[in-house]
């Protein structure tokens, strides 16, 4: 699928960047422009834009096609130059191919495992994209199809025997296995998601399970003329949450992923079930990270104070320094130091003690900031470490 990095800026200027708050306006005034399909006021509009370093960081965080769609509705004086907005549209054209591809391999998919009576449900990717404006400039990745315990084996079975040509790219975890189909990689889950801490988790997985496998509100999208079932949106507004959350705590996550969680509420503020939302988010744990990435997203991101669950400006300090180092740390925190850093060869002893030292780095780093999340996040990733560290494949 398509990747970040065909306009790339050098890895040295992203902490430039981040200390050049003019720079960091614009941007977002860019980007929430593109978002909602709103010109930015004429008093907010800058100066002069430095396209080449709008460009660098969108790509890194994988919201180019979103910046794109700005573009129209900017003043003559501040659009990119001829020759720049040519590898802009070039990119426009990759990203909406990609996405057809994606829509035709959802399709296959779903129709292949209904012709067995397998129903699963579509997270994320090319269900969460229809929030937005235009679905095609979303930047997507793989695919995440949920089908439960019960239907895991059987599905396992199936992908097997019809779907999979080369089974070198099958692989499988506790969660999910994956392959490629057409080009594309899919992992289907037995559970979709979960959490570290011990105390949430049992409580998690069981709402995930009526959410997903018992729910009387599955919502449907079509994709590739195939209706296509995705979760109930009071499940999307807590579980891309939790997906960012998730990702931020393990290492980074890029814009993209934060303007999903935005562009749900944008659209959806005034059917959530507010007091239900709520109930759930402090019985799943969630309540300080949910504060603080909705600091960001009031901030950052356009949405209305009035449409975001407890929003509390309280923690606004504390939310700034997670978006230094989101915006820092670029898509899924691959551009951060730790992930910079990491040998390719992981079979080498040098490839565990870099990654144990990553680790560590960023627990110190996390644990003052959110303790509870950082200690069972160290733990879980310690024993998981060691496992496949002992299950590594060996050099002959």
């Amino acid at each position: 699928m398509r990747e970040c990095g065909t306009m790339s800026i050098p890895i040295k200027l992203i902490a430039m960047i981040i200390q050049d708050s003019n720079f960091i306006d614009t941007f977002f005034l860019l980007l929430r422009s593109g978002l909602y399909g709103t010109p930015i006021p004429e008093p907010h509009l800058p100066e002069e834009i430095d396209w080449r370093m709008i460009i660098g960081l969108a790509e890194k965080h994988c919201v180019l096609g979103t910046i794109i769609e700005s573009i129209p509705m900017l003043p003559e004086r501040l659009r990119p130059s001829d020759s720049t907005i040519a590898k802009m549209n070039k990119y426009a054209i990759g990203l909406i191919q990609t996405n057809m591809i994606l829509d035709r391999t959802v399709a296959h998919l779903v129709k292949a495992l209904r012709e067995h009576d397998i129903n699963g449900v579509l997270l994320k990717g090319q269900g969460i994209a229809r929030v937005y404006r235009k679905a095609e400039l979303r930047q997507s990745g793989d695919i995440d199809f949920y089908v439960g315990k019960r239907a895991y084996k059987y599905a396992r079975k199936i992908c097997k025997q019809y779907l999979i040509k080369d089974m070198s790219t099958y692989m499988e975890n506790p969660q999910h296995f994956v392959f490629m189909l057409d080009g594309v990689r899919i992992e289907i889950h037995r559970i979709a998601s979960r959490i570290y801490s011990p105390r949430y988790s049992r409580k998690f997985q069981k709402w995930i399970v009526e959410q997903l496998e018992h729910s009387s509100v599955c919502r449907t999208v079509t994709l590739d003329d195939t209706p296509v079932t995705i979760p109930p949106l009071d499940f999307d507004t807590i579980f891309i949450f939790h997906h960012a959350w998730r990702h931020y705590i393990m290492g980074g996550v890029g814009l993209r992923q934060l303007c999903d969680w935005a562009m749900i509420f944008h659209n959806y503020a005034d059917e959530m079930d507010r007091p239900r939302l709520i109930e759930n988010i402090q019985r799943f744990g969630m309540t300080t990270g949910w504060k603080i990435f909705a600091c960001i997203a009031v901030k950052y991101l356009g949405v209305p104070e009035e449409k975001m669950p407890l929003y509390d400006p309280s923690l606004s300090k504390k939310s700034d320094k997670l978006f230094e180092e989101i915006i820092s740390g670029g898509n899924f925190g691959y551009y951060s130091n730790a992930g910079l850093r990491v040998k390719k060869d992981k079979t080498s002893v040098v490839y565990g003690l870099g990654k144990l030292r990553n680790i560590t780095e960023y627990f110190l780093s996390l644990f003052p900031l959110l303790p509870v999340e950082a200690t069972c996040l160290y733990v879980s990733r310690l024993y998981e470490g060691t496992i496949a560290w002992i299950k590594r494949p060996r050099r002959k």
